[in-house]
């Protein structure tokens, strides 16, 4: 039987009433963690070296003593230890959270409201009834506090770098038309000397607003926004995050410290664009953004051209590149003049589409199938947006469930034939057409020979039982790419199979922001969750899909029912049943088949999920390449009808042994 930690929730009233003496291993935690507590990077692997423990050791005295989990106990003696300070001491919310470790005081504001039920500027208000809950949970270690402002700063300093290492993040992209809220902030900011920008440069970069008055030329700075996104994210040097996390700022009046301390960045860049007779010029500033102040401004001015706009476009990250001393290499200079297509429609059409699709909505993606059709009207020989047609088919018929199967895959295979005849060499069009050989046809034997020219590698090896190298795989793709969420979310489930649950919890806790604003990633953590049987945070994670997303695939629809039957609510489950059933029926992707085969084997029905199975191998669904790893089938592997089925769907080594 497969073993799952289960992780508690919140034991809020175990500690109300526990006013014993803590046992002495946790007075030496407590005393570990007062040591530490400002340092964000302090978790259980930190933890269990200084207390002398392996980690599962360490779980095991922490569960007996709440019942929480390691992870769960650093984050609630870090919550007490703020909820102390705020009530006593005069610093602010952002500051407090800096101080007990929270890499973000968002995320500070969201654990403190789902421990205590309120948020933590109302915690002066209620210290009366706080303190009974907190005041024997603390002691008899006194807490770690900044004793006056000078201690404080010196220790932000120290650990500023470290929290921007750790993050990652980098350049925001916003594409959007109204920017004119960022320009004009409430509060000025204030001229200050530019003194250096941070070697790896955390840097949002926000809309050029159009100050020229005419309406046409609002695409340019659509324009010029993404080809300074871009060409700063070619550069080593700086960081780089989703533009969707600053969508919603898009007619925000919130000034640029609030901006930057929400999105977890340090300096923000706000640019406009302005045409005069034959001229155009760029004004941009550098914000500071924690301290609103400006650490640079400058003025770009060029001829106006439009067929030379690429140019214009490329000496404009140019310049900004220089002025943030980030020096540019010959490779880089050459990168940032290598347009795709010399026609500017075309690439526009190509530009709004690509973002359109990465919006992750289905709506969205329909709309940007139109804009590179009209891409490829206006440059049959511009191949990205064969490619981009290619690659939003290919995955629209496996989880997400957006089309059947035999049109993403027929529709994929015919944009990379006709990309094939513009640019055979390209390596994308082979890595497309692995991908799908895999997914559509589950072909075992040319993945398990060419799996590492797959954008699918790491889920190959996890999914094929080689766990330790799909986690090395995920870590070498995040150091190379940290802008990426959904590895984050990958390498939790590569984490869970591997046994290490605490670090799954650690990873998703702190990369929540991320996590927050990329609705697959939602998914693929509520997943991940449900099987560490950590059913809170996995409902949570359910809710924050269901109200980011309208699309409702199998996927969602089991983890539904599978909480609703945990509820007790008959009438739910039945209904997400029946939904699954109807899909299935009606041929549509994602699944269900696969889906109501995890139900009714979670739910201990095994005749019903090996009936389910085998309909799902009749089928063809994409995700039975997952049957080998799966944990909720983990009972049926020593069953011979499942043992048949998998030698069927043809993988390249012998199932898990009985």
């Amino acid at each position: 039987m497969l073993f799952f930690l289960k992780v508690e929730g919140y034991s809020i009233i175990m500690m109300a009433v526990n006013t014993v003496r803590d046992p002495g291993i946790i007075q030496k935690l407590k005393a570990i963690l007062d040591a530490n507590l400002g340092n964000e990077g302090f978790g259980v692997k930190e933890l269990a070296r200084e207390a002398g423990l392996s980690r599962s050791s360490l779980h095991r005295k922490v569960h007996a003593y709440n019942g929480n989990s390691t992870s769960q106990f650093i984050r609630e003696y870090r919550l007490q230890n703020a909820l102390k300070m705020l009530q006593e001491g005069e610093e602010t919310v952002s500051e407090i959270a800096y101080q007990v470790g929270f890499s973000s005081p968002t995320y500070f504001n969201t654990c403190f409201k789902e421990y205590y039920g309120y948020p933590p500027g109302e915690a002066k208000l209620r210290a009366d009834t706080s303190d009974k809950k907190t005041d024997n949970v603390l002691n008899p270690y006194p807490l770690v506090r900044t004793k006056n402002r000078i201690t404080y700063l010196n220790r932000r300093l120290k650990y500023t770098k470290r929290w921007i290492a750790a993050l990652a993040i980098g350049i925001v992209v916003s594409i959007a038309w109204a920017a004119s809220y960022y320009i004009s902030t409430i509060e000025e900011p204030q001229l200050t000397k530019l003194a250096y920008v941070n070697k790896k440069s955390s840097i949002a970069v926000l809309p050029f607003k159009n100050l020229s008055g005419d309406p046409e030329l609002d695409r340019i700075c659509y324009a010029m926004t993404d080809a300074v996104i871009t060409g700063l994210n070619e550069l080593e040097s700086v960081l780089v995050i989703p533009h969707n996390r600053v969508l919603k700022y898009a007619d925000s009046e919130k000034d640029a410290a609030m901006i930057a301390e929400e999105l977890g960045v340090d300096q923000i860049l706000l640019a406009n664009f302005q045409k005069y007779g034959e001229e155009v010029g760029f004004y941009w500033h550098l914000i500071e953004g924690p301290e609103n102040s400006i650490l640079t401004s400058e003025r770009f001015n060029t001829d106006w051209k439009l067929e030379e706009m690429f140019s214009i476009q490329a000496a404009v990250v140019e310049n900004i590149a220089t002025q943030l001393q980030i020096k540019l290499s010959g490779e880089e200079l050459s990168d940032l003049e290598d347009f795709p297509t010399k026609n500017r429609e075309a690439y526009d059409e190509w530009m709004i589409g690509s973002y359109l699709v990465s919006t992750s909505k289905k709506e969205n993606r329909e709309a940007a199938i139109q804009h590179f059709k009209k891409a490829i009207a206006l440059d049959e020989a511009f191949v990205y947006p064969y490619l981009e047609m290619a690659h939003l088919y290919l995955w629209d018929g496996t989880i997400p469930g957006r089309r059947t199967q035999e049109e993403a895959w027929y529709k994929a295979k015919e944009y990379l034939e006709k990309a094939k005849k513009i640019d055979s060499a390209n390596p994308y069009i082979e890595q497309f057409l692995l991908d799908g050989l895999y997914a559509y046809e589950w072909d075992f034997e040319t993945m398990e020979r060419e799996y590492k020219k797959s954008s699918l590698e790491r889920i190959y090896l996890l999914q094929t039982g080689r766990i330790e190298k799909a986690l090395e795989n995920v870590n070498g793709l995040i150091q190379e790419h940290s802008k990426w969420t959904f590895l984050y979310a990958n390498k939790a489930e590569t984490l869970f199979h591997l046994g290490r649950y605490d670090e799954v919890i650690e990873l998703l806790e702190s990369k929540d922001s991320l996590i927050m604003g990329h609705i697959p990633s939602l998914r693929e953590a509520a997943k991940v969750c449900f099987n560490l049987q950590d059913y809170e945070r996995s409902k949570w994670y359910l809710e924050q899909y269901m109200v980011k997303s309208k699309e409702r695939p199998p996927i969602i629809i089991w983890l539904n029912a599978v909480h609703s039957a945990r509820d007790g609510n008959e009438v739910e489950t039945e209904k997400h049943l029946i939904e699954l059933n109807n899909r299935y029926e009606a041929k549509t992707s994602g699944s269900p088949a696969w889906f109501l085969a995890l139900y009714y084997c979670w739910s201990g029905d095994h005749e019903n999920a090996l009936a389910w199975l085998q309909k799902a191998y009749d089928r063809h669904e994409t995700e039975l390449v997952w049957l080998r790893e799966e944990p909720v089938l983990k009972t049926l592997r020593s069953d011979p009808r499942y043992v048949e089925l998998y030698h069927k769907v043809g993988f390249p080594m012998p199932p898990h042994p009985n």
